[in-house]
């Protein structure tokens, strides 16, 4: 049988890290949404062997480090499902290393597809155990809606859908690493004041004024003055955004937009500088 999941980018509203735990662990508090910028994963069961994967992207490995083949083997092993063969192919369209949680979207839709093949009674909380054991933003991404996140991502609580917006999202072209941006929250320890609760309450009002007037992320705290992140942020509210944002770790940035042709005439101009851009609905 052969079945499509699209698995959209995530995008953090708002971002606060606390302090590392004795676990080595950091507690997070976000407010996640998710944009339609979407990578496509087809699954193909019942065709006899193991699991085997492909990928239209040559610098992302099909071995098992790839959080795909992980999800899948996972969901065998957790269900008791015995395995007929099955084949992922993975088209790529969130970029790697940006914050937009495109690995942890892909193990989701495996996941989530995996439950419709094989286990379609299975509770949705169930896969989003399940989840947990793939990484931090995997247990969002099954669900895929816009969402407070606490602790270490396994504390989810669904809030009002986002208004209809659109983002403009501008990937540059160096990337940060999300164990280094962690290591540099742990050493300066920047003061940062992110009204998570304020948003959800925006929410709940579905003020979009007040929504954007919130987003925050505590890692741009640690960020040079000059870094580009900050050029990228002031273009876009030049042209016409309601306020930018970096979005998980980075490098990515997006901006939010509440006309339409605005986030359009936006993205345009952005794609002369940086190839990277998008021009996508929220979801």
């Amino acid at each position: 049988m052969k079945m499509t999941e699209l698995a959209p980018a995530k995008l953090n509203l708002t971002l606060e890290v606390g302090e590392k735990s004795s676990d080595g662990y950091h507690k997070v508090q976000s407010v996640m949404t998710c944009a339609a910028l979407y990578d496509e994963i087809a699954l193909e069961s019942g065709i006899g062997g193991d699991i085997t994967m492909t990928c239209d992207c040559s610098g992302l490995p099909c071995d098992e480090t790839n959080l795909c083949l992980r999800a899948a083997r996972l969901f065998f092993k957790k269900t008791g499902t015995a395995c007929d063969g099955l084949h992922i192919s993975l088209k790529k369209r969130i970029p790697m290393q940006a914050g937009l949680g495109g690995g942890s979207a892909d193990a989701a839709a495996v996941l989530r597809g995996l439950r419709k093949l094989y286990r379609p009674e299975m509770m949705i909380k169930e896969l989003e155990r399940m989840a947990m054991e793939l990484g931090s933003d995997v247990p969002f991404c099954v669900r895929s809606v816009t969402t407070m996140v606490r602790g270490r991502g396994e504390q989810l609580l669904k809030l009002p859908k986002l208004p209809l917006c659109w983002f403009v999202i501008c990937k540059p072209d160096f990337s940060f690493s999300t164990a280094e941006m962690y290591e540099k929250l742990d050493e300066k320890k920047p003061a940062f004041a992110i009204d998570s609760l304020g948003l959800i309450k925006a929410l709940e009002y579905q003020d979009m004024l007040e929504i954007s007037d919130r987003l925050g992320n505590c890692f741009e705290a640690v960020l040079e003055p000059s870094s580009e992140i900050f050029t990228i942020k002031s273009k876009l509210l030049a042209l016409g955004a309601r306020n930018a944002c970096m979005s998980g770790s980075g490098s990515a940035v997006y901006g939010l937009f509440t006309q339409e042709s605005e986030a359009r005439a936006a993205a345009e101009e952005l794609q002369k500088v940086y190839a990277q851009t998008w021009f996508v609905e929220s979801v």
